[in-house]
């Protein structure tokens, strides 16, 4: 059945002559039809545009995980139609991967939460003692001159766990013993490990230190209060606090006046670890920061690409290379990810090795299809791109993560 056009001389949309048997203007594509728009029309469009969507998503999808880069050869290729384009398929697939790791976060610190609630908290700060300390500041105890083991020091946050790790360090063998001289760049010869064994055997179970020495109430490196008090103070009023003011506190502690270090305090200070919420917002702040790092990660692989795997001489053949695998691990993960909110999170747990497995695969193979070389080269050049790909994200997860704590 054929439509009822009402036909105009000119096209409404970009004003474009049209001849009496134009149902289309040839110049934008907009129907030429002056009637009225029903209700019932736009529903159809809206459903028209999504089933249109949905048959490129299931083309792309289908493709992708039936012939590893395939998609990516026939878009080079020009053969673009039926799939979805690169950049809107990775944006549709990435916002699923990261709602879900959002939820599960969520979940998490919730499950958390409760498990925090159910015991006693008591905020005990972080401490520091020394051998020395522990020692009642006794020289005399040590047979040989061991003024540097004496200087040791150890964190804690209650008396029960300084007494604890006191223990566990008397009876440790001789590479626990090789790290704790390393931390306080003491020479890790047979000698010193005698002498810090004889030195911690001769602190005693009970010692008068432990009660005298009172917590630090840290914020931020040296940035520590006494008491309680005037911690609880300093984050009730952080929130007023100016410029000024958290570089007189920085200066007054020891610490350098400077933009990261005057964030750092305020963004610390008014983080509340004992509040889920913070932690939420915190979290959240952090998987976006990290979304967006990956639109720089995606070009930073295609010039990897383009350097090790050089059959393709154009950067924008890499880059889709590039912007389809980054897509496909997504939805790999997300496979996962959606077992372990609405299924199973230890059955999705057991999942995790094959999924990084699967992956590694489905790169070696894609990159074996896309650039032509032999297996051996191709395994070969994976390893090799592998190493810098590995530190580039490390950098810029790390980034993000004090991207996402500062914003």
């Amino acid at each position: 059945m054929s439509k009822n056009r009402r036909k105009s001389d000119t096209c409404l949309n970009c004003n474009f002559a049209l001849r009496p048997e134009d149902n289309y203007c040839p110049n934008c594509g907009q129907e030429n039809n002056t009637n009225k728009i029903p209700v019932t029309h736009l529903i159809g469009e809206v459903f028209e545009d999504f089933f249109h969507f949905d048959t490129k998503l299931w083309n792309t999808i289908k493709a992708s995980f039936t012939r590893p880069g395939k998609i990516t050869i026939e878009y080079l290729e020009g053969k673009r139609a039926r799939y979805v384009p690169p950049v809107k398929f990775y944006v549709f697939v990435s916002f699923i991967f990261f709602l879900l790791l959002g939820k599960i976060s969520d979940h998490a610190i919730d499950s958390g939460n409760k498990n925090f609630k159910k015991g006693k908290h008591e905020d005990f700060g972080s401490m520091n003692i020394s051998i020395n300390e522990l020692l009642g500041k006794k020289k005399s105890y040590s047979v040989k001159d061991s003024g540097e083991i004496k200087q040791i020091e150890f964190e804690y946050r209650s008396k029960d766990s300084l007494l604890k790790q006191l223990q566990s360090y008397k009876t440790a063998p001789d590479s626990i013993l090789n790290k704790l001289l390393v931390e306080e760049d003491i020479d890790t010869t047979k000698a010193n490990r005698e002498i810090l064994r004889s030195t911690l055997s001769l602190i005693p179970s009970k010692s008068l230190a432990l009660d005298t020495i009172k917590p630090k109430y840290g914020i931020f490196n040296n940035v520590k209060f006494n008491t309680k008090e005037e911690y609880d103070e300093f984050k009730e009023n952080i929130h007023y606090y100016s410029d000024e003011q958290v570089d007189s506190l920085l200066i007054s502690k020891g610490e350098k006046a400077s933009w990261f270090n005057r964030q750092m305090v305020k963004k610390t200070g008014r983080f509340d670890s004992d509040d889920p919420q913070d932690i939420k917002e915190l979290t959240h702040a952090i998987l976006k920061s990290i979304s967006l790092t990956m639109f720089i990660m995606m070009p930073l692989t295609a010039i990897l690409l383009l350097l090790i795997f050089y059959r393709k001489k154009y950067y924008y053949e890499h880059l889709i290379f590039s912007i389809h695998i980054h897509t496909i691990f997504f939805i790999i993960f997300s496979f996962i990810l959606t077992i372990q909110v609405f299924i199973s999170e230890s059955f999705a747990g057991r999942l995790w090795p094959w999924s990084f497995l699967i992956c590694l695969i489905y790169l070696i193979v894609s990159l074996k299809r896309n650039y032509h070389q032999s297996w051996g080269k191709t395994i070969g050049k994976f390893f090799l791109m592998s190493i810098p790909y590995f530190f580039i994200s490390l950098i810029l997860i790390l980034f993000a993560v004090v991207y996402g704590f500062l914003a």
